[in-house]
C-alpha cells in the first residue's frame, strides 16, 4: 500500500485513507453538477480559496452494480502474468493473519482465463467477457479499491456506508438525500435486488440517521414489485385520496405537538409517494414498450442473462424517469477454489446485459451524465 505526504501537514495518507475520502466526496462531487451554472454565473474575480475542480462535473445519476461476494479481479480485470511461474507455490505470509479463513498453508494458483487487450485503450479483460469488451473504450478501470473484513456482511456494509457494522446512510441514501429526485412519482433511490437479500440485508441500502424517506426502496424481481402496493379493488382512488387527506389531518395535529418527531413526516411522504406509485410503478415495468430488439441485446428473455437483462434494462427505464441511484445486485460472487465454473457461468450472466446497458445509455446521449459503477 502506497502512501504520500500531505502538503500542508507532512502526514502520510494511505491509498485506503485515500478511498475513505473519496467515499464520503460522493455526494458533494454530484451536488457540484447541479450547481456548476450557479457557479459559473459568479463574477470571475470574486474572493474566494477554493479553485474547484480541474473538470466540470456532470454525473446526475448513477448505477451501481453490485457484485455481491466480490468478482477476484485477478480473473477478471487485473491480469497477473506473475502467477504463471509462482503457481501451485507456496504462499509465504507476510503480517498477521485477520481470521481463521487465513489460517494453515496456501498456494498460489493462476487464472483459469486467458487475458487479452481490447479496444484502443487496451484495456485487459478476461476470455469470458464476450460482450463487454467491445465497450473497452467506455470503460475505466480503477485497482485499488479493498475492505477492512473477510466477512461478508461487515464487507457488505463498508461498501455500501462507509462503516462495517452498519447504522450510516447507505450512498444511495446520502445521494438522495443531497440531490433527491426530479421525479416527485418515484423514489430517488431505487434496489434491484437478487430474489434472497444480499448478506446484512436491507441495513444495505437503510437510511441511517438521515430521514427515513431517503432510504432505498427495494423492488421485487418476481412477482408484484412492491407487496401491497396496489389498493383493494373495491377501493377507490377518490376515496383513497380522502382517506389520506383525513390521515394526513390527523398527523398534522400530532406533529405540531411533536415537532421533535422526524419519522411521522417521512411517514406522512411515504403515504404520499406510494399513492402516486400505484399508477407509475406498473407501467415502468411494464417491458412490453421496448422494442424487439432492445429486449434482445439486453438477453430479456434468454438464459442465463433474463434475470440480470430485466434489471439492467429497468435501471435506464428508472434514470430516464428521474430517479437519481439505482442499485442493482447479482451473485453471489463468493467463488472460492472453483473460480473458472462460478466466475464462468456469472460472467455469462451479466455479460451481454452490461455491455447492453452502457451501448443504451450512450445511443440515448444517457452516458454523458449517468455514471455507471461495477
Amino acid at each position: 500500500m502506497f502512501s504520500c505526504p500531505r502538503p500542508d501537514t507532512g502526514i502520510s495518507v494511505t491509498r485506503r485513507e485515500s478511498l475513505f475520502g473519496i467515499g464520503a466526496s460522493l455526494g458533494s462531487i454530484a451536488l457540484s453538477a447541479l450547481l456548476s451554472e450557479e457557479s459559473s454565473a459568479m463574477a470571475p474575480g470574486r474572493p474566494s480559496g477554493h479553485l474547484g475542480p480541474h473538470l466540470t462535473p456532470r454525473a446526475k445519476n448513477c448505477i451501481f452494480l453490485t457484485m455481491e461476494g466480490g468478482p477476484s479481479h485477478i480473473d477478471t480485470f487485473d491480469p497477473k502474468p506473475e502467477l504463471e511461474k509462482l503457481h501451485l507455490k507456496e504462499f509465504i505470509r507476510q503480517g498477521k493473519e485477520k481470521s481463521a479463513m487465513e489460517s494453515g498453508k496456501r498456494y498460489y494458483v493462476r487464472s483459469p482465463f486467458k487475458f487479452h487487450q481490447w479496444g484502443q485503450s487496451g484495456a485487459w479483460m478476461s476470455e469470458p467477457w464476450v460482450h463487454l469488451r467491445e465497450m473497452a473504450d467506455e470503460l475505466c478501470f480503477y485497482r485499488g479499491c479493498q475492505v477492512d473484513s473477510v466477512n461478508h456482511p461487515t464487507a457488505m456494509y463498508q461498501l455500501n456506508t462507509g462503516n462495517r457494522f452498519g447504522g450510516d446512510p447507505g450512498l444511495g441514501a446520502w445521494i438522495n438525500y443531497g440531490l433527491g429526485t426530479v421525479n416527485r412519482d418515484l423514489p430517488g433511490f431505487v434496489v434491484l435486488p437478487e430474489v434472497s437479500y444480499p448478506q446484512g440485508g436491507a441495513a444495505n441500502w437503510s437510511n441511517g440517521y438521515l430521514p427515513a424517506s431517503y432510504q432505498g426502496t427495494p423492488l421485487r424481481p418476481k412477482g408484484s414489485p412492491i407487496l401491497d402496493l396496489a389498493p383493494p379493488k373495491d377501493f377507490t382512488r377518490d376515496r383513497q385520496r380522502r382517506n389520506l387527506d383525513l390521515l394526513a389531518s390527523l398527523n398534522a395535529r400530532h406533529q405540531a405537538a411533536h415537532p421533535w418527531h422526524g419519522e411521522l413526516e417521512a411517514r406522512l411522504q411515504s403515504y404520499e409517494l406510494a399513492f402516486r406509485m400505484q399508477s407509475t410503478v406498473p407501467g415502468l415495468l411494464d417491458l412490453g414498450g421496448e422494442s424487439p430488439r432492445t429486449l434482445s441485446s439486453y438477453g430479456v428473455g434468454l438464459e442465463p442473462t433474463d434475470s440480470f437483462g430485466r434489471k439492467c434494462l429497468l435501471a435506464r427505464r428508472l434514470v430516464e424517469r428521474g430517479v437519481r441511484f439505482v442499485q442493482l445486485y447479482a451473485g453471489s460472487w463468493d467463488s472460492h477454489d472453483y473460480i473458472e465454473r462460478a466466475h464462468g457461468n456469472l460472467i455469462r450472466q451479466v455479460d451481454r446485459p452490461i455491455a447492453a446497458l452502457l451501448a443504451d445509455l450512450k445511443q440515448r446521449g444517457m452516458l454523458d451524465d449517468t455514471l455507471v459503477v461495477w
